[in-house]
């Protein structure tokens, strides 16, 4: 028996790019098609279908006849709400909507949750697999909800899937919104979702840990620093997890590339770029300019440089300039370095037209590190409701 584990597919308009936007959704048919061919039993989705909580039409649509696609062939899939599938302020997610008509399992609809003292998880028993799990949030997540977690597990299942959104302290201490050592034990297999670069097995208890990162790139970041996209292929028998193989997805062609800007003037460094473009038919390209400049950041024809790009092939360009500085940039840092943050932040808020006691709700919110969530919600509830609000 074979399940796939994909994550993070992101579909919607996750590029102000109408080509980059279709490779997402192409890599997403690529995924479905090989679950098909390959008579997959199941796919285990461990969140962000979509790219925000309310998908536009064209993405509701598209999602809807790649189900049913899946569900012509027989093949569950099951998932659980990533962080950008709910809505801001929103409990629900719009999985809930494909859930109720038949098209996917949402592990955290309401039959597989009980909330009181504690969270009682329930899951779902297919061809010899329990899998269950908990949704991402937008938010940093407290230990708590993992804390209160009981599992109603069925020991019978050859296999145990736990899905969960969120990134783990083994990746870091910077980006973690859980403690590794929180996650429930007794499973063979934890489908990750939220960390975008792929992390294969991360041993953790009798079983192991595994990112396939996103199913496309997302952003820049990606395109530079994670060669590889795609899902994992995950065989499995009575006495277990056999094998485990990552797909890789065929992505576009990428072209990367780093102009030195130091001592240089606008023009050269425009000159320079413009020959490193090539003649191309839909390559990604990325690039990063550097250094100090002897001019005007703002003298460097972007548009130029990209609609030159454009002309040659180039489906998606990338111009980065957060290391390239000149005289202007660094007098305006020495400036902001002059200021106490505190007063940037107060001066930031009162300029967008928030009150008194709303920026002292967002600088507690700030300063809250540490906090419980029960804490945190007590305090800023005594906030919202001082006379000061009203």
């Amino acid at each position: 028996m074979k399940f796939i584990h994909v994550g993070d597919t992101h579909i919607g308009q996750v590029y102000k790019n109408d080509t980059r936007n279709a490779d997402i959704k192409k890599a997403f048919i690529e995924m479905i098609d090989y679950a098909i061919s390959n008579k997959i039993d199941f796919i285990v989705h461990s969140g962000d279908l979509f790219d925000i909580g309310t998908p536009p039409l064209d993405s509701l649509l598209f999602v809807t006849d790649e189900l049913n696609r899946l569900k012509k062939e027989g093949i569950p899939l099951f998932i659980i709400p990533g962080s950008h599938d709910v809505g801001v302020g929103e409990e629900e997610s719009i999985i809930e909507l494909f859930h109720r008509n038949g098209l996917l399992i949402n592990l955290n609809s309401k039959k597989y949750l009980e909330i009181n003292d504690y969270v009682t998880l329930k899951g779902e028993t297919y061809k010899g697999a329990f899998i269950c799990g908990i949704k991402g949030k937008r938010s940093r997540v407290e230990d708590e909800i993992f804390k209160k977690l009981q599992i109603k597990m069925d020991e019978s299942a050859y296999t145990k899937i736990f899905v969960f959104h969120h990134t783990i302290s083994y990746l870091g201490e910077k980006f973690k919104d859980l403690e590794t050592e929180s996650l429930p034990k007794g499973f063979d297999y934890y489908a990750a979702g939220h960390w975008h670069g792929h992390m294969n097995n991360i041993e953790y208890d009798k079983g192991i840990i595994q990112y396939p990162g996103s199913l496309e790139y997302c952003d820049e970041k990606e395109i530079v620093d994670n060669p590889n996209r795609g899902f994992y292929i995950i065989d499995y028998n009575e006495g277990g997890i056999t094998s485990v193989e990552y797909k890789i997805i065929k992505t576009r062609e990428k072209q990367i590339f780093t102009i030195k800007a130091d001592n240089k003037t606008a023009a050269e460094v425009e000159n320079e770029t413009m020959k490193e473009l090539k003649k191309n038919e839909g390559r990604i390209l990325v690039i990063k300019m550097e250094g100090k400049l002897n001019g005007k950041i703002s003298d460097i024809n972007i548009t130029k440089i990209k609609n030159t790009g454009y002309e040659l092939g180039y489906s998606y360009i990338s111009i980065n300039r957060s290391k390239l500085s000149d005289k202007n940039t660094e007098a305006q840092f020495e400036d902001l370095k002059s200021e106490e943050l505190s007063s940037i932040e107060y001066e930031f808020l009162k300029n967008k037209g928030y009150s008194e006691n709303e920026i002292k709700i967002a600088r507690y919110l700030i300063d809250s590190t540490g906090e419980t969530v029960d804490k945190i919600e007590e305090e800023v509830e005594k906030m919202f409701y001082s006379h000061d609000n009203f």
